[in-house]
Formats: structure tokens, sequence, C-alpha cells
């Protein structure tokens, strides 16, 4: 299967790709930050499946809504199902979906199962909702079972420093070392001190795949 990833997060875009192969090991994957970029590639390569990020930044760094984005790709003869990879958590998903007639929305903070789980339900052809934050929806809707309670990162690894465990936290939620460094009150400097140590504990060499190691393989608690 080959698939297309649109998101202007570099760590996502990362942390996409290494969960993918990992887990989908027959996955072809392509991946752009850019809207053209992504509109030109739909038109030239029969995608099977789209991971499309809702809110992204246009090249002068306005924002681009993923209605628009949608509207390029299927302008571009693109038929492939879309799946929304999100962490807007607007409760008119399902209306939306239907509207658009996209595949399902998972919430950024979805386990690796989850993304997996969605990305075979829409590749069946039917459309995945996680079961929150929407609410009741309609019984037509795909309504996983609500997520056990993921392992936090000191959890996972227990050999993370408090700070460095932190840190983890922040950066699993995509933000770069400027915003780390803001969030918690340190230096930027002592931010990439933090995430050497962290990756040396997880045993990885780049900051995605550290994300994916916590959130794909840090197992679930009963």
């Amino acid at each position: 299967m080959r698939a297309l990833v649109i998101d202007d997060e570099q760590l996502v875009l990362e942390g996409l790709e290494a969960l993918l192969q990992a887990m989908l090991p027959d996955l072809s994957l392509d991946k752009t930050a850019d809207v053209n970029a992504a509109t030109l590639l739909a038109a030239s390569v029969r995608y099977e499946l789209i991971l499309l990020d809702w809110h992204l930044r246009g090249a002068a760094g306005e924002p681009v809504d993923g209605r628009s984005i949608v509207q390029a790709v299927r302008a571009a003869g693109s038929t492939a199902p879309i799946l929304v990879v999100s962490g807007d958590d607007r409760h008119d998903w399902p209306q939306l979906l239907q509207e658009m007639g996209l595949s399902g929305m998972v919430p950024k903070c979805a386990s690796g199962t989850q993304l997996i789980d969605a990305i075979q339900v829409a590749t069946r052809g039917g459309i995945y909702l996680p079961a929150w934050p929407l609410g009741e929806a309609s019984s037509s809707w795909r309504q996983p079972a609500p997520p056990q309670r993921a392992l936090s990162p000191r959890e996972r690894f227990p050999e993370l420093t408090a700070r460095q465990a932190e840190v983890f936290e922040v950066m699993i939620r995509g933000l770069g070392d400027k915003q780390i460094a803001r969030e918690l009150g340190i230096s930027e400097a002592t931010v990439k001190t933090h995430v050497r140590g962290i990756l040396a504990v997880v045993g990885v060499n780049r900051r995605g795949e550290a994300v994916f190691e916590a959130t794909a393989a840090g197992g679930k608690n009963a």
C-alpha cells in the first residue's frame, strides 16, 4: 500500500513515519508539509490512503483549513480515503467527515494501535471515529472502545530523570525545543541536553523514534 502524509509538524511526520514503518512494513510512505506539493503528489501518484493534519500553514505562514486541502486533493483527481489526524477536539467531526466524504478522524494523542485500527477501517471503506471527545454519535459510525491509560514516559523508561521525563512528556505533544524551553522555563540549550539524554535512555537516534517508542510501544496498564 502507498500512502501520503500531509503535516507541517516535522516531529509528527517523523513519528508517523517511524510508527507506520514499524507496524506496517509493506507500506510505502510519502510525506510533505507543503500544500502545493501535496496536490501535485495526489495528481501524479495513485495513493491508497492519505493522512491529513486538519490545520496547516501555507507558504507565507498563513493558516490553511483542511477543507481547502481536501478540495485541492480531490480536484487533482485523487480518490484515496482521507483519514484526518488532528489535535482539534471539535464536536462536529461526524457531520464534517460525512459532508467532506472523509474516512475518519484520529486524535494526535491516540496510541499507535488506534491509528492502525483507523487505517484498517479507512482502507476497507469504513469511517473511523474515536469514542471521545465526540460524545454520543449516530450508531452508524464506527465507535471503538475508549483507550486504556497509556504508560507515562517515566513509567515506560524508569531510567529517565524527573526532568528528562518532564521534557519527554512535552516533546510527545509535538513541541520543538524553543517551545519546550518556554513551557518549562528552562534554556533551549538545557532542553537539547535533556533530549540527548532521553534518546540515550530510549536507545534511539531520532526524536520521532523516541516518540514512537513512548506512545506505540509503551504498553497499557490493566
